[in-house]
């Protein structure tokens, strides 16, 4: 991860043709990687102007802006001899900042000052020129006071590297929106334009990969940056402060993502969504994702969309969780909300994009096509009441007895094969069949096409 941040860095400083680093080159270029931080949008021409926007972006300062020395602790004038924790050379180093490498895990009380990263003045100065192509969300205040954010970089080959850069730089100078605030000193609040609410990071990653599809079918560059995604890994942190959780994305991961991304939005059609109207390219994506809540009647509304945030988690890592979306379809119909639109869709996009994972999609198909089915035939009758006593059941025997037994008062011959067929994952076949059979009692979908025909979601 050092190496991968690192990096960006050298890729940063070539392309702005800084061959040779040393304490003039440091001291005439050092605001640069500030300025392609922020795009430009606010000036960044002092010491004060560059620590204003490192607060902004939630890097981890002394209270007092005198107390902050970027220059200094950049060229070392207070350096000491040590090793560099990169290159091994014992020479004059500097302790790790946050602006030089914010991913240190650093808490004063425990870690012996001797065991923490220090730089040489070369390596110091590329680590810190890589927040140019450092990317930060701000999503909400933790209960600290600090801001809980999302940063995440991109890894690659050297070319490919230069190119998701630039494509997602060009994305990123559209959304970034960063507002002054008024103050005895020079403060701004940062934000980035997304079409997705979010309350924690891995929300916030969807949204924001939500968003990057649509800017790259505006440029026609979606084709083409799927292809490059393969190649490029994306680093990806959230915390606040010192503490932080850590992910890596690989681009197999990335790529698969960004198709299925693609396929859900060309699934939706304009729409009143409350007092929005949404475009095509977001409804069947703004509808699933803002239906996956559960009221908690709290005033930390982030507590209402923590199943979403795991569910999230699961599915920016390869596995669409049927059975966590189950809990939360049943803890919709306990408070009378309506099921998430356009589900079928979802799951089957995912399925296709990334393959069979505990389940495949002709199993999928097969099971949700049941539940579907067994849902029509219960609709408006006292058999209603299986949807709670197959969701109660807790083991294979008891699930399959009461499916058996409510294909029996159903006086209906139905193909129990798949069931059968996939009992060491009973728990997740159990939950497609609910799905299906939810939508059908509670939900907008229409019966699922075997040409995944859209569903309604109006």
């Amino acid at each position: 991860m050092l190496d991968a941040y690192l990096k960006n860095g050298e890729l940063f400083l070539r392309e702005m043709g800084i061959q040779e680093i040393n304490e003039e080159t440091v001291k005439e270029h050092y605001l640069l990687p500030l300025r392609e931080m922020v795009v430009n949008l606010v000036p960044v021409d002092s010491e004060s102007d560059a620590i204003a926007v490192l607060r902004a972006f939630g890097f981890s300062l002394p209270k007092s802006d005198s107390k902050v020395k970027i220059l200094q602790a950049l060229t070392g004038e207070k350096a000491s001899s040590g090793v560099c924790s990169i290159c091994g050379r014992k020479t004059k180093v500097v302790s790790n900042k946050s602006y030089i490498f914010p991913f240190e895990r650093k808490v004063d009380s425990v870690v012996n000052e001797g065991n923490r990263l220090h730089f040489c003045m070369e390596h110091a100065f590329k680590l810190y020129s890589a927040m140019a192509y450092l990317y930060t969300v701000p999503i909400r205040k933790s209960q600290t006071g600090d801001w809980l954010a999302l940063r995440f970089f991109f890894d690659a080959p050297e070319e490919q590297l230069l190119e998701m850069n630039r494509v997602f730089h060009d994305f990123w100078a559209d959304r970034l929106e960063i507002e002054e605030k008024r103050g005895k000193r020079t403060s701004y609040s940062v934000k980035v334009r997304l079409e997705l609410s979010k309350y924690h990071p891995n929300e916030a990653f969807f949204a924001i990969l939500h968003s990057f599809v649509k800017h790259l079918r505006d440029v026609d560059m979606l084709e083409e940056t799927e292809k490059l995604a393969e190649s490029v890994d994306v680093h990806v942190f959230h915390g606040a402060g010192q503490f932080y959780g850590y992910r890596t994305l690989r681009g197999s991961t990335f790529e698969r993502l960004i198709r299925f991304i693609d396929s859900i939005q060309r699934a939706g059609r304009a729409t009143r969504w409350g007092d929005r109207h949404l475009q095509s390219l977001d409804s069947a994506v703004v509808m699933f994702y803002e239906s996956l809540g559960i009221p908690r009647g709290k005033r930390d509304r982030s507590k209402d969309y923590l199943e979403r945030e795991r569910f999230f988690e699961g599915l920016l890592s390869g596995n669409f969780d049927f059975v966590l979306l189950n809990r939360i379809f049943m803890e919709r119909v306990r408070h009378d909300l309506p099921l998430p639109p356009y589900y079928y869709t979802w799951a089957h996009s995912y399925l296709e994009a990334f393959g069979g994972g505990v389940v495949d999609l002709k199993t999928f198909e097969q099971v949700n096509g049941l539940g579907y089915s067994l849902g029509k035939k219960m609709k408006g009758t006292n058999l209603e009441r299986y949807q709670w006593e197959l969701f109660r059941a807790r083991g294979f025997e008891e699930f399959l007895n009461k499916l058996v037994e409510l294909q029996a008062k159903l006086e209906e011959s139905l193909d129990l094969r798949p069931i059968y067929e996939n009992e060491r994952e009973w728990k997740v076949v159990k939950a497609i069949l609910l799905n299906g059979m939810l939508n059908a009692l509670h939900g907008a979908d229409r019966k699922p096409a075997p040409d995944n025909s859209r569903e309604g979601g109006e």
